[in-house]
């Protein structure tokens, strides 16, 4: 076999190589999508996101079940805090405040106050 030949099958199998891993890893990212989109539209799960200024960007069947608001009805309009029990929200603030030694106002920021400080390595 020439040198030309060996060159030539050698690229061709790592050309087969790299096909069979293209296949590989997009057979991968289909069961990866398939498992967050049975996660996200489960009903046993109640799933709530919001951006970075509190306004839910998702609210997944089991929040709509557990809470008893459509999707439609929250999304990209509240906040979380908005669909809170005022008196608990308040009551979290305070406890907050006096646990961590800084004014937490109620609201969306009683909320997620713990979450942000522990992510940002404050606590």
């Amino acid at each position: 076999m020439s040198e030309t030949e060996n060159g030539s099958t050698l690229a061709n199998d790592a050309g087969k190589a790299k096909g069979i891993t293209e296949v590989l890893r997009q057979k991968a990212l289909l069961k990866t999508g398939a498992l967050q989109n049975a996660i996200l539209t489960s009903a046993n799960f109640s799933i709530i996101a919001t951006d970075e200024k509190g306004i839910i960007q998702l609210f997944n069947i089991g929040a709509e079940r557990m809470l008893g608001y459509a999707a439609a009805d929250v999304l990209n309009k509240i906040t979380p805090a908005d669909i809170s029990d005022p008196q608990e929200v308040i009551a979290r603030a305070k406890a907050l405040s006096v646990e961590l030694g800084t004014s937490i106002t109620p609201g969306f920021e009683a909320l997620v106050f713990q979450g942000l400080a522990r992510h940002r390595g404050h606590l």
